[in-house]
């Protein structure tokens, strides 16, 4: 039977914090069997596409089960997004290109990237088509 919580079961205040390590598991263990997991590697297919993620997986020897690390499935979500790129699916904003004689300049909406100071790593895909990334600068 559960039992039902009421807004006086929540009076003390509670301080929580959270490793930043909190989500790159080095260990798990299974819901089903609750028996640890063995590491192994995984050869991910990307739908529609001809790549593959190579990860690293937690598995149940005894039901098959299979578990990403938050990290590993960061690795995964960041694979998918990039084929949505490639395959010119999801949100696009288009910018003009100003152009100086050796440089194009392409101006990004504030909105899009937090942060005053700021780097870019430019990624060929193609002679016209660029992965760009933003990150803070240190």
């Amino acid at each position: 039977m559960e039992e039902e919580l009421k807004p006086e079961d929540f009076e003390e205040e509670v301080d929580v914090k959270i490793s930043k390590e909190a989500f790159r598991a080095k260990e798990l263990h299974c819901d089903n069997c609750d028996r640890k997991m063995i590491k192994v590697s995984l050869d991910v297919e990307i739908p529609e596409t001809f790549l593959i993620a190579h990860l690293e997986a937690f598995r149940c020897e005894k039901c098959g089960k299979e578990y990403l690390s938050g990290e590993q499935a960061e690795k995964l979500d960041r694979a998918l997004a990039v084929t949505k790129v490639i395959a010119k699916k999801g949100i696009v904003y288009e910018r003009a290109g100003n152009f100086d004689g050796s440089n194009v300049f392409v101006r990004f909406p504030a909105q899009l990237i937090k942060g005053e100071k700021i780097k870019a790593d430019i990624m060929p895909l193609s002679p016209t088509e660029f992965f760009v990334c933003f990150k803070k600068q240190e």
